[in-house]
């Protein structure tokens, strides 16, 4: 017999939550999987929300929403002035990143805002989304608490497997073309040797790009992390160094998906996996 909270909770409408980044909307998904929560891209998939430009249809799909996953820490500022300009001040505004442990950027920066592109990072933020959708419908909180922590179990093989896989390189120091993957390599215990973008989508002088050519040679780091949207004439001068170039996401653009970040992270590390070996 279902009970009258049940009866309430399915008849009600469902909750809805929009989401500014990728991941997001993949641990959002996920961890209301099952349940009467409706998961909205606020951004087009197709455009890096570094580019982003704010459009009239976005701003408009902010008017509707019980709330809003955001990084709120540099990636997506923006869309505070675009909820405003909503009109809507009923959405709850939910910020991943207040009770996260934060690296500074690597060319001096106070903060680098990739937080997303970690294992343990999206087994901690997929629980703060699943307490604060809890405490929006207190009916869904067991459930959504039973999905998060599945999730986190499924991740936590994710980052085990990725850590025995990389354990024969310990010690291995890398090049990044793009300052996302502190965190990540940080976790699996993989070295950072430089970052060839002097800040986020900026694209290097000749003088940057030769430093860290000079720097492969000087200390004969073996692999180079590269992304599809890096110009292919400086992806060439780097593979010419004498590293080997692999192409890696930071999960920016595309469908949203559900199950788009664990397909991404593992590409990651087996893009890492082949990079390193011999």
């Amino acid at each position: 017999m279902v009970s009258a909270l049940l009866a309430l909770t399915l008849t009600a409408a469902p909750l809805k939550v929009g989401v500014t980044l990728h991941p997001y909307f993949s641990w959002t998904a996920t961890v209301s999987a099952g349940l009467p929560v409706e998961v909205v891209p606020v951004l087009p998939g197709d455009v890096d929300v570094g580019a982003y430009q704010p459009r009239p249809e976005d701003v408009a799909k902010l008017g509707s929403l019980d709330a809003l996953v955001i990084n709120g820490i540099g990636h997506d500022d923006f869309i505070l002035e675009m909820l405003k300009a909503s009109g809507n001040t009923r959405c709850r505004v939910i910020r991943v990143n207040d009770s996260t442990a934060l690296l500074r950027g690597a060319h001096g920066e106070a903060v680098n805002s990739h937080t997303f592109l970690s294992f343990s990072n999206a087994i901690q933020q997929s629980h703060v989304i699943a307490r604060a959708l809890g405490e929006l419908r207190p009916e869904l909180q067991a459930a959504l608490t039973k999905n998060a922590t599945a999730y986190g179990k499924k991740l936590r093989a994710q980052r085990a497997d990725a850590v025995k896989r990389l354990l024969p390189f310990k010690g291995a120091r890398v090049i990044t073309v793009h300052d996302g993957y502190s965190y990540l390599l940080q976790e699996l215990g993989v070295g950072l040797a430089a970052v060839v973008e002097p800040s986020h989508g900026l694209v290097p002088s000749a003088a940057e790009l030769g430093g860290v050519v000079d720097l492969v040679k000087k200390e004969r780091v073996k692999l180079v992390l590269s992304e599809a949207s890096f110009p292919r004439a400086m992806t060439e001068v780097l593979a010419q160094s004498g590293a080997r170039v692999v192409v890696v996401s930071h999960i920016a653009t595309g469908a949203y998906t559900r199950e788009r970040f664990e397909q991404e992270m593992k590409a990651n590390v087996d893009a890492l996996v082949t990079g390193l070996a011999p």
